[in-house]
């Protein structure tokens, strides 16, 4: 569902924009609206298979290209619910923060 959602959020065919492990999801999305997209079908798809999320174990940040920044800090809810804003988070393991270093590299 999230693959078809018309999220443009791939690297070449492959969708990126819901990455799962176990029960850990994380979402990626390139703007405000498209995140509130995901997150309604992912409230969607809990209801049909009576699945719970978690907004006091879920957080977001978001990373913006140069000095970007939004007017306003958007927010997002899951089943109504407030997901708090966050600079870093550790998903499995892995801190990931709002800071990113990139690499171009070519060939």
């Amino acid at each position: 569902m999230l693959r078809e959602s018309n999220v443009d959020c791939f690297i070449g065919d492959v969708f990126v924009g819901a990455l799962a492990y176990a029960d850990d999801v994380t979402l990626l999305a390139p703007t405000p609206s498209a995140m509130r997209h995901l997150l309604y079908i992912c409230e969607q798809y809990g209801r049909k298979f009576s699945i719970v999320f978690s907004a006091n174990k879920s957080a977001w940040l978001y990373v913006t290209k140069g000095k970007q920044h939004y007017a306003s800090i958007p927010e997002f809810f899951i089943d109504g619910k407030l997901i708090n804003l966050v600079s870093k988070y550790a998903h499995l393991g892995h801190i990931i923060s709002a800071i990113v270093w990139m690499i171009n590299m070519k060939f």
